[in-house]
């Protein structure tokens, strides 16, 4: 009886063990795209919209094309909380960022159009959210091209939060913002 009491412990000490040495794996590109509220961000940081579009020199109301070129779909490892570890898909995770991109344009009058000659492409080239001893650390980065003015740049943006995707998604906020404020993107967009 002793014996078999001494098997059975052994094995699940060694079950114990063994998931403990292992991690969970999960996708969590919904997480934080779902994380990707304008309104809420701004408010946090204390961001006010400003009318972009009172400065134009186009002819009609300005207007911006965004376009998602990420190609990747396969697992992009993004999030890691050991003994979790989170992955995107990088082509869901820019069509979200594109999204929110568009909605930033809006918000400062500039009309996100399908139409529009004004085009800018997006890519990701990193997103990482990575748990700390208080917090989570969110890195964003992506590279934006203007075709029609061979202009290629990157955005990157860092910023902390008390969870891995708002993490994530305060960094993705932070590279638009960038993108939004860019003289280079503001002169190409208002035709100066």
């Amino acid at each position: 009886m002793k014996k078999v009491c001494n098997r059975c412990l052994s094995f699940w000490f060694v079950a114990a063990l063994l998931l403990s040495l292992t991690g969970c794996t999960m996708h969590v590109t919904k997480h934080i795209s779902d994380k990707l509220d304008m309104e809420a961000i701004n408010r946090n940081y204390g961001i006010k919209p400003i009318d972009l579009s009172s400065g134009s020199k186009c002819a009609g109301a300005p207007a911006v094309k965004i376009v998602n070129m990420e190609m990747r779909t396969d697992d992009y490892p993004a999030f890691k909380n050991p003994p979790y570890e989170g992955f995107i898909n990088p082509k869901e995770m820019m069509n979200s960022v594109s999204s929110y991109l568009k909605d930033g344009f809006e918000k400062n009058r500039i009309k996100a159009d399908d139409q529009s000659t004004k085009v800018l492409q997006l890519k990701m080239i990193d997103l990482q959210s990575v748990a700390g001893v208080w917090s989570f650390g969110g890195t964003f980065k992506m590279e934006l091209q203007i075709p029609e003015k061979n202009i290629a740049k990157t955005y990157e943006a860092t910023e902390n939060a008390g969870n891995g995707f708002s993490a994530a998604a305060y960094a993705i906020h932070g590279a638009c913002r960038k993108v939004i404020d860019d003289p280079v993107v503001q002169e190409y967009i208002l035709c100066k």
